[in-house]
């Protein structure tokens, strides 16, 4: 899964020398508390956004500084992985911020039962523009809007065309019953090699393996069935084939996308994320969306973060209102995009030429428009991983289809009880 917590390979710089001074909002070291005591125009920001997406959310503060006069953010800088506990220590100190952003992922289901959350249901449903929003970008418990999902990062199939057209492959593939047929293709020809992805046993190796399921309608609540078997028992093809290299059991997506820069592999499975590194590859290269699973569609998991107003906070409608302006328009959509990367969630977005006319976006922004749902257990990271041990099993040959397949469905069901039972 990819999350800006995580170390990313690359950001995607399109506009690498758009120069963003600093932004007069104030900027914290992260010893300041928490909103809900201040004056009545100042809005606390914890973020835990680094480089060109810390740049990204200091200019929209800047801007949205400028159209309010009297209204200052103060951005607190926070620590990833530490950022889930100290928001819900906050909650018992008064001290909660008046926003933040959290890996919506894995922190949501925590987040919202521990009360740090703000209710958004209402100011959501009277946003003129959220029919521009696909329904994955709300995030709902029990009917009631709790984050906002703006921007995502999704996963799609990379190809080298000079590969393709030197063993006569028309076209890249649509399904993964094709692309298995390609890879058929690719080792007969003797020089190339198949497909570089992340099989590592951890949430990576998940979020690779699961779209061949999603897109049959199968999702972590409701992981079991032949569909499952038979997802298992291709990755066991793809490895005693050799189209997927047993060192693939190891790699993380930043060590497949290694491997595919090197030119010796027909495709690759990455992030939206690597296509600032693609544009420096020495080979023609393309992108499409993940391959469907036969009788289904291309759908894969949403990654990035969710953007929450502090349960806590006595300035929530202002805290609304920079949403609104700073991050939810398509200008802050467009320069998500320019600026780090990301891909924009609005349709209309879409059609904005920067996107609509750079083919190599079109497949992320087509998936960020039918993305999966994540469970809702505050076990989310356990549950991944209990796949991502699974598939690596196959992959390195220590473990049968059969047998893997036995462990992630019972792994996932003992991990969704351990997280409280919740889950759809």
């Amino acid at each position: 899964m990819h999350s800006t917590r995580a170390r990313r390979g690359g950001a995607l710089l399109l506009t690498a020398g758009l120069a963003f001074g600093l932004s007069a909002c104030a900027i914290s070291d992260g010893t300041s508390g928490g909103g809900g005591g201040g004056d009545d125009k100042t809005l606390t920001f914890w973020s835990y956004y680094q480089g060109t997406q810390a740049d990204w959310l200091a200019a929209q503060a800047e801007e949205f500084e400028k159209n309010n006069p009297g209204v200052k953010i103060d951005i607190v800088k926070t620590v990833g992985d530490q950022q889930d506990q100290k928001l819900l220590a906050s909650v018992a100190t008064g001290d909660t911020p008046d926003l933040f952003i959290n890996n919506i992922v894995v922190d949501y289901p925590t987040l919202v039962a521990g009360g740090v959350t703000a209710d958004l249901s209402e100011y959501w449903d009277d946003f003129a523009d959220k029919d521009q929003f696909s329904e994955s970008a709300t995030w709902t418990t029990d009917d009631k809007v709790y984050n906002l999902l703006p921007f995502t990062n999704l996963i799609g199939l990379y190809y080298n065309q000079d590969i393709l057209s030197e063993v006569g492959i028309d076209s890249p593939p649509t399904t993964l019953d094709e692309l298995q047929a390609d890879l058929e293709i690719v080792k007969a020809h003797g020089q190339y090699e198949g497909i570089a992805l992340s099989g590592a046993p951890t949430v990576e190796g998940a979020w690779l393996f699961a779209p061949q399921l999603l897109g049959q309608g199968i999702d972590y609540c409701s992981f079991e069935g032949p569909e499952v078997d038979a997802a298992f028992d291709r990755v066991e093809t793809w490895a005693k084939a050799g189209y997927t290299p047993q060192a693939t059991a190891t790699w993380d997506q930043n060590d497949s996308w290694q491997q595919f820069a090197t030119g010796e592999y027909a495709f690759g499975i990455n992030g939206n994320w690597q296509l600032g590194n693609a544009a420096e590859a020495e080979f023609e290269w393309g992108t499409t969306q993940y391959p469907a699973p036969e009788g289904g569609t291309s759908v894969v998991y949403p990654g990035g973060e969710g953007f929450g107003i502090g349960a806590n906070s006595d300035k929530k409608d202002l805290a609304w209102k920079f949403l609104e302006e700073a991050v939810l328009t398509p200008e802050a959509g467009e320069s998500i995009f320019t600026i780090a990367g990301s891909i924009p969630v609005r349709a209309d977005v879409a059609e904005l030429p920067a996107i609509k006319d750079n083919a190599q976006v079109q497949p992320f922004v087509a998936a960020a428009q039918t993305s999966g749902s994540w469970p809702k257990n505050e076990n989310t990271a356990n549950i991944q991983k209990a796949l991502g041990e699974a598939v690596s099993s196959v992959i390195s040959g220590q473990t049968s289809a059969a047998d893997a397949s036995a462990a992630a469905i019972a792994d996932i069901k003992a991990a969704i009880e351990d997280g409280g039972g919740g889950c759809s």
